[in-house]
Formats: structure tokens, C-alpha cells, sequence
């Protein structure tokens, strides 16, 4: 009678082989992590910008995020009636930062009147007080009749723009256009988004 041993199969191949896998899983798991968590590089600032974030003081923050909630009032405002909302009518409806009263005084004291040029509108605040805050423009998109962008609009057509002027004569600017605010003094206040601050559209 012949007696034949069989030993069960080792599992030794089989663990390298599965071990191997976990690895490389890993292994491009933690590249891709790797390369999606680079920082975002700062986007340089042309000579005619400024950074919200780093060379505006407080009040000169708080009223350029007024502006900006203020565009979109505007903007809804123009849609219903099909003109633009005079200075009056944005502080009687105590739409900072045009709404007149101490916490307007304390931030610069601006002195609100609407300008336009062709196709440009733009809300100007004069600074009573520039060593507190600059004098303040907010840009709206160049518009053609009833929303259609004019052929010679801004090159942000569609988005509102701030800018101050800190330097230079404390007067109303002369032109609209990019070449010429810069010209006179008036720089793009530009929000940047880069490894010190949350990006917004992940969230301007």
C-alpha cells in the first residue's frame, strides 16, 4: 500500500502578491495627493493693481466688500427698472457704502456721485479723509442698451470692479477706461487666492 503526503499550499506567493498590491495602491494614492496639494501660486499683480487682502487698512476692507455686495443691489436694480440707481435713492435705501451716518464718517467720510463716459458708469467716492481710507471707485460692466456688452467694454466685461486712489490730487477722475484711471493715479483692488488663504471656488 503506497501512502502519499499532500501538504497544503502555501500562502506565502499569494501574500507577497496581495502585499505588492496594497503598496502600489498606496503608492499613487499618496501622488496624487501629493500633486493635487501643491500650494497655489500667488498670481502676480500688475502695476495698476493692488492686493485686497495685504494693501488695503481695515476701513478700506470693510468698504470694498460693501462695494461689492453693493454691485450685485445695483446690477438687480437695473434689471427691474432699466436705469441706474442714482446716489439718493442707493442711501435712502441704506445701501452701504453710499448710506450716510457715523459708521460712514468713521471710515473716510466719502462723498458718493455717479460718472459716466460712453459705454463706462462708475460710483466715485471722494475720501474726506484720506489718511483714513482712499477714495473709492466701483466700475460696473460697460453695457450696450439692455445688457449687450459694447464692443469697446472693458477688458473684465460682465464683473464689477473696484479701485482706489490713494495718491495724486483727492478730484474726480477724468476718464474710465484702464489706461487712464491707472494714468490718474487709481489702482484695481484684486482679491488673490493663494496657500495662506481658502480658494474660493473650490469655491473672486
Amino acid at each position: 500500500m503506497t501512502t502519499q503526503v499532500v501538504r497544503p499550499a502555501g500562502a506565502g506567493h499569494e501574500t507577497l502578491w496581495v502585499a505588492l498590491a496594497a503598496a502600489c495602491v498606496l503608492l499613487v494614492a499618496a501622488i496624487l495627493i501629493g500633486a493635487r496639494a501643491q500650494p497655489l501660486a500667488a498670481t502676480a499683480l500688475s502695476s495698476h493693481q493692488i492686493d485686497a487682502r495685504t494693501q488695503l487698512n481695515a476701513a478700506e476692507q470693510g468698504i470694498h466688500a460693501d462695494l461689492l455686495v453693493a454691485a450685485e443691489e445695483i446690477a438687480a436694480l437695473i434689471e427691474a427698472d432699466q436705469a441706474l440707481p442714482g446716489v439718493e435713492q442707493l442711501r435712502g435705501m441704506d445701501l452701504p457704502p453710499f448710506a450716510a451716518g457715523a459708521g460712514a464718517a468713521a471710515r473716510g467720510g466719502h462723498e458718493w456721485r455717479t460718472q459716466a463716459q460712453g459705454h463706462e458708469v462708475a460710483y466715485v467716492g471722494r475720501s474726506a479723509a484720506p489718511d483714513v481710507a482712499a477714495s473709492f471707485l466701483l466700475r460696473l460692466p460697460a453695457r450696450k442698451g439692455a445688457g449687450e456688452p459694447s464692443p469697446g467694454a472693458h477688458a473684465h466685461d460682465g464683473e464689477a470692479e473696484v479701485w482706489v486712489r490713494r495718491e495724486g490730487a483727492n478730484s474726480w477722475p477724468e476718464q474710465l477706461d484702464d489706461a487712464s484711471l491707472a494714468r490718474q493715479g487709481w489702482r484695481e483692488v484684486v482679491v488673490r487666492y493663494d496657500a495662506g488663504v481658502t480658494r474660493k471656488d473650490a469655491v473672486h
